[in-house]
């Protein structure tokens, strides 16, 4: 089963977080990494500071994300990180 999740799921979900945030994935991948180090706060507390980060550097960078958005690249984020 990991080589499954290896081989086809992984390159789809960072697929999918390239086509959802283009240039900002990688910014959702590094905020997914540094929520996982804060192992004080809940997984909910992590989403919310994670999205904060994404959100501010979409601002920053002048892009316009949805909230929904947003949140997939997360989830997506999350998947990509975990080994």
């Amino acid at each position: 089963m990991k080589w499954l999740i290896k081989r086809f799921f992984k390159p789809f979900a960072n697929a999918m977080l390239q086509a959802t945030l283009g240039e900002l994935a990688e910014v959702a991948i590094v905020a997914v990494k540094e929520m996982a180090k804060l192992e004080t706060l809940t997984n909910e507390e992590k989403r919310k500071r994670a999205f904060e980060m994404i959100k501010a550097e979409a601002i920053a960078r002048g892009k316009a994300l949805k909230d929904s958005a947003i949140n997939l690249a997360i989830e997506l984020a999350v998947q990509l990180v975990k080994k």
